[in-house]
């Protein structure tokens, strides 16, 4: 039950009250593509908990990916409504853009799970594991979040040619092949000597 109302004031918190208090300035590449990463944080502890099975099983990883991509595709559903209600008429980033961050996302709960096996592997317990990749990947969303200010005005300038719609699916589409070779390398890197 404190898992479910933690979870739940996450959602809301995400979902509902930054997008509520940034409201149109939510649409900015800058804040959607670290939300379109925040599934990562329900991937991990899922993952981490496959991870102490023997043996580990890859269908509980697809599992933990899946549903830790589905509560983050619902952060950024929720942002993006909120923003509606907020402002009173209908205002949605392109589509492309949105099916791109969605990739992004799953990509990046694929690559999160990979990594919490080998984190999980190295903890002495389970919540261990969990509390390592959980800090891990927030230091690393906080950090993205942050990046027009530690790259300074020229840098983010130069930065923000990718963040149009038309630059996000370019990298989206230069980077998936890199994307499916990766992902596959580290699942099999990892689960060839610890899966049954």
């Amino acid at each position: 039950m404190r898992a479910f109302a933690a979870n739940l004031a996450v959602l809301v918190l995400l979902g509902v009250g930054i997008p509520w208090v940034k409201g149109v300035e939510f649409f900015d590449l800058f804040l959607l593509i670290p939300y379109s990463l925040l599934g990562v944080l329900y991937t991990s502890p899922r993952a981490v908990a496959v991870a102490f099975e023997q043996p580990i099983s890859l269908l509980g990883l697809g599992r933990a990916v899946l549903v830790g991509w589905a509560v983050g595709a619902l952060i950024l559903l929720l942002g993006l409504v909120t923003v509606n209600v907020r402002e009173g008429y209908s205002l949605l980033p392109p589509t492309p853009v949105v099916l791109c961050l969605l990739v992004w996302g799953l990509w990046a709960c694929v690559v999160t799970a990979g990594v919490a096996v080998r984190v999980a592997l190295a903890a002495s317990t389970e919540a261990a594991g969990r509390g390592r990749i959980r800090i891990g990947f927030l230091l690393l969303i906080c950090v993205l979040m942050a990046m027009p200010r530690l790259l300074g005005e020229e840098r983010a300038g130069e930065l923000e040619g990718w963040l149009t719609p038309a630059g996000i699916v370019l990298a989206t589409m230069l980077a998936a092949p890199g994307m499916a070779v990766g992902t596959l390398w580290l699942l099999r890197a990892r689960m060839a000597r610890y899966t049954g």
